[in-house]
């Protein structure tokens, strides 16, 4: 009986601390978005569709290369550093999807076609000049096919940096396929984020170092914004991918091809070696396959950086931005 009333007691005490925990959480994430509330926006606004989005602008003079992020939370930012060491010569704009930082949600679905759609809108707002090099990332870089597609007079360069490939199971085994698309426990980070806790999993999303204090003095203090909008885009994921799968030319519009070559970039989540080996033969296959988007294309290996090349390796990328600059313009 002394057993059963101890247990009762700690069971108590435990269910005590964790209500406690849950109170403090849930009222410093309170506090701690009041705060972020304050913080001023580093870019413009421009109305797209009843609702503001967020961007950034360097530069001025034609043409215009417009950063496209990845599936990341932290918006322009992931851009940020490496629009402040390009040339002014040429205008840069970054911006932050809807609901993503300080953008609005809005009330256009989450879809490859709206996406771009209100990109062109913002673009179309904020007046920089035509033609536009689109720079897309990873999953941004994927989103790069439609607005391709919508616009492609618009268009007079694509430069994918590490970009998914929507038809990755062609190349993948159902294992590795199942594994890599599997994405992020939603119903975990929205708890975590109204308790106060998700700030703190993404404290340092961003290296640590001078060119990266910027974006780590705002993440995570701004991630509550982005969360909810982050994981409906991950809702739309499967969608998008089919959609995007199906546009499989840009016509002769120039691209470049950066990839990721780093051999080690996946040991932190795929630890049995067989399968390490098939997804570093698949994105290498897959990375060559989207060359053939554009009749003249190049590819751009960059062995030492992992899949986030615009943190690992910003200069690449900037070589590679202004190439095409000079390419478009010649």
């Amino acid at each position: 009986m002394k057993i059963i009333k101890w247990t009762k007691r700690i069971l108590m005490a435990l269910l005590l601390v964790i209500i406690l925990l849950l109170i403090t959480g849930f009222a410093f994430e309170k506090i701690s978005r009041a705060r972020a509330e304050k913080i001023k926006p580093d870019g413009e606004f421009a109305e797209v569709e009843n609702h503001k989005m967020h961007y950034l602008k360097e530069g001025t003079g034609g043409p215009t290369v417009v950063f496209e992020t990845a599936f990341d939370p932290a918006g322009h930012l992931q851009w940020y550093h490496i629009q402040k060491d390009l040339p002014k010569t040429y205008t840069t704009f970054s911006y932050d999807r809807s609901g993503i930082l300080w953008s609005e949600r809005g009330t256009n679905p989450k879809t490859g076609d709206k996406i771009a759609e209100e990109l062109h809108t913002l673009l179309e707002k904020s007046g920089v000049p035509k033609p536009y090099i689109l720079v897309g990332h990873s999953f941004g870089g994927m989103l790069t096919r439609f607005f391709v597609k919508k616009y492609p007079q618009d268009v007079a360069g694509v430069i994918l940096v590490d970009s998914q490939y929507p038809a990755d199971e062609k190349f993948l085994s159902p294992e590795m396929h199942k594994m890599v698309n599997q994405g992020l426990p939603g119903g975990f980070l929205k708890f975590a984020n109204t308790f106060g806790a998700a700030r703190l999993m993404f404290k340092n999303m961003f290296p640590l170092g001078e060119q990266y204090k910027y974006q780590n003095s705002l993440m995570p203090a701004l991630l509550y914004k982005s969360a909810d909008a982050t994981l409906e885009e991950q809702d739309h994921m499967k969608s998008i991918k089919k959609e995007a799968a199906a546009i499989n030319s840009f016509g002769s519009i120039p691209l470049y091809v950066i990839t990721a070559g780093d051999k080690t970039r996946y040991d932190t989540f795929i630890k049995e070696q067989k399968l390490k080996n098939e997804m570093l033969g698949a994105w290498d296959k897959m990375q060559k396959d989207l060359l053939n988007l554009s009749t003249d294309s190049k590819q751009i290996v960059v062995p030492t950086s992992g899949h986030y090349i615009n943190q690992d390796q910003p200069k690449i990328i900037e070589e590679v931005v202004n190439e095409m600059v000079k390419k478009v313009t010649d």
